[in-house]
C-alpha cells in the first residue's frame, strides 16, 4: 500500500473515497474513517476488522492498487502495462493526470516534437 498516496487522498481528496462508497451503497464517512485509521497505523491492514476490510477493499484499494493508466490518447492507448506504478501514483493525484511512466515519457516526447 502506498501510504503517501493514502495520506494525500485523506487530507486533500476524501471525496474520491466517498464517491466510491456511495456507488457501493456503503457509509462514506465510515470508509473515510477506515482510510484515516490506516494512515494512523501506517497501512497495517491486519488491524482492520472484517467490516473495515470490506470498506478498504471496495472504496480505498481501487485508489491505490492497479490504478489504470488513461493512455496518451485515451482509454486503451497506454504504451505500458495499463496501470500506474507506485512511484508515479502520487504525482498523478497531485497533477490530476493519470499516466504511467511510459505514457508520461511518450507524451512529453510528442509534445516536444
Amino acid at each position: 500500500m502506498n501510504i503517501e498516496v493514502l495520506k494525500h487522498i485523506v487530507s486533500n481528496e476524501p471525496s474520491l473515497i466517498e464517491d466510491i462508497a456511495q456507488k457501493h451503497n456503503l457509509d462514506s464517512s465510515a470508509s473515510v474513517g477506515v482510510a484515516r485509521q490506516l494512515v494512523a497505523q501506517h497501512g497495517n491492514l491486519a488491524a482492520l476488522s472484517q467490516k473495515q476490510r470490506h470498506h478498504y477493499d471496495q472504496c480505498i484499494s481501487p485508489l491505490l492498487e492497479n490504478v489504470p493508466c488513461d493512455g496518451i490518447y485515451g482509454e486503451g492507448t497506454c504504451t505500458g502495462n495499463g496501470f500506474i506504478d507506485d512511484d508515479t501514483l502520487l504525482g498523478c493525484y497531485l497533477e490530476g493526470d493519470f499516466l504511467c511512466q511510459l505514457c508520461r515519457y511518450d507524451a512529453e516526447r510528442i509534445s516536444r516534437e
